[in-house]
């Protein structure tokens, strides 16, 4: 039903094609979000979809299985991030069928993790860049990566830390997410 209503009202942005996996903010997509947001939230489990400050969609979601615990500090705690990212990967070739991938770790996180000793001053700077310039960051140091929206959700289930959705929402997600989309995952 909000599909239609954005349709009738003409605010549908559908990602562009040249948005594909492998594809980069500096291929011209920078400016391209067409107006288009996504709000996850931890607490009720439930993602929001806006384009131009009208909702789209809500849909359920699962979560990492130990995001109660507080947000995600390192690969494998099984914590789904908290924080604004935005989308920089798009992979059609997912295991998860269909996979929006996230900007984490992002410019915090780097400067936590160095501070911590968890990550290297090169790598801190290596994830620093990326966000800068709407890159994806580096997905292997210890603070982890390769967050993501993707399908095959289960019901009641649980993730390592990405963010699930079914199958038919990805399809919606898909259509309206091109690279450079805000997305912000809260408490």
């Amino acid at each position: 039903m909000a599909i239609m209503i954005a349709v009738l009202a003409g605010t549908t942005g559908y990602a562009k094609e040249e948005a594909g996996p492998g594809a980069d903010l500096k291929a011209g997509n920078a400016a391209s979000v067409n107006g288009v947001s996504i709000y996850v939230s931890k607490r009720t489990k439930t993602l929001s979809l806006k384009q131009n400050g009208i909702l789209i969609g809500e849909y359920p979601v699962s979560i990492g299985a130990s995001s109660s615990d507080g947000n995600k500090k390192v690969e494998g705690d099984m914590r789904t991030p908290s924080g604004q990212f935005y989308v920089c990967t798009r992979n059609d070739k997912s295991v998860a069928y269909l996979a929006l991938g996230l900007s984490y770790p992002g410019v915090e996180d780097a400067k936590r993790g160095f501070e911590e000793g968890i990550i290297t001053q090169e790598q801190r700077d290596q994830i620093i860049n990326a966000n800068l310039t709407g890159q994806q960051p580096p997905w292997e140091t210890a603070l982890g990566g390769a967050i993501e929206i993707h399908g095959c959700r289960v019901p009641d289930g649980t993730t390592h830390g990405c963010v699930a959705v079914d199958n038919t929402v990805m399809d919606v997600l898909w259509s309206y997410c091109n690279l450079g989309v805000p997305v912000t995952i809260g408490p």
